[in-house]
């Protein structure tokens, strides 16, 4: 395998890792691992740096320029499957130096491993509502319409998508779609507190997996991704305080 050619798959691999939720630290070891192991003979230097938004690889041969290609990541997504599964390639690419085409037929097929369904994800939406709203204290009639609550986020956040919005925005969106069907179920007389509707339907939200891989990286050294990473959380629960307080602010004169 050329330098192209090993440039292409690490930065592939490399750029899916970041894009599926991968530790910043976990793209750049496994990157370097691979450069390594098929450059052992060739001398190869290799530098990487990778932030949740770009991704920068230059290789260097011995009395030769330098190669790099940088990768923009404008989107992310929470896919641990493949991200298990790009690991695993990465582990096996190391271990028996595959070619260029086998490496790049791989990479194929975890792109197109298949997803959970939209229905299922709806319905996971309302089990946490559901759940977090009984686990905050609420009643059952709380719990069930923070679980349909939850559902709806799901279906706006979806729909929201098409226009491709700020993640403030879609806290916002959501957070006020969520308030004030908990303050209409309040006024109807479905049940007697909005508040733990709220909070459970909300939890669907909460960026989880956001925060520990801030933490992660922070602890493994890459306070520029930890930071990147942090910022963004804030941004959502920022998003999600100011659509349920200016909404609990307007229906209830609070």
């Amino acid at each position: 395998m050329n330098e192209n050619e090993l440039l292409e798959i690490t930065s592939e691999i490399g750029y899916l890792m970041i894009k599926y939720g991968a530790e910043i630290f976990r793209v750049e070891d496994s990157i370097k691992r691979i450069i390594s192991a098929y450059g052992t003979d060739k001398n190869i230097a290799v530098e990487v740096f990778a932030i949740p938004a770009s991704l920068i690889v230059t290789i260097q041969t011995d009395g030769g320029f330098p190669i790099t290609q940088t990768k923009r990541i404008s989107s992310r997504c929470t896919n641990l499957d493949r991200v298990d599964k790009l690991n695993s390639l990465s582990r096996n690419i190391c271990r028996t130096k595959p070619d260029f085409e086998t490496v790049m037929k791989h990479i194929e097929e975890i792109k197109k491993r298949s997803e959970y369904g939209f229905k299922t994800i709806v319905i996971s939406y309302a089990v946490v509502g559901f759940t977090f709203a009984l686990f905050f204290g609420g009643g059952i009639k709380d719990a069930v319409i923070a679980g349909i609550i939850g559902a709806l986020i799901k279906l706006v956040s979806t729909l929201l998508e098409k226009i491709k919005p700020s993640i403030f925005l879609e806290s916002v969106v959501c957070s006020i779609l969520a308030a004030s069907l908990a303050i209409i179920s309040m006024r109807i007389g479905i049940t007697e507190r909005f508040d733990k509707i709220i909070i459970g339907s909300l939890m669907t939200l909460v960026p989880g997996i956001t925060i520990t891989n801030c933490m992660r990286d922070f602890i493994a050294g890459d306070f520029l991704a930890g930071l990147y990473t942090m910022t963004e959380a804030l941004i959502i629960a920022a998003g999600m305080a100011v659509g349920a307080a200016t909404t609990i602010s307007f229906l209830t004169g609070a």
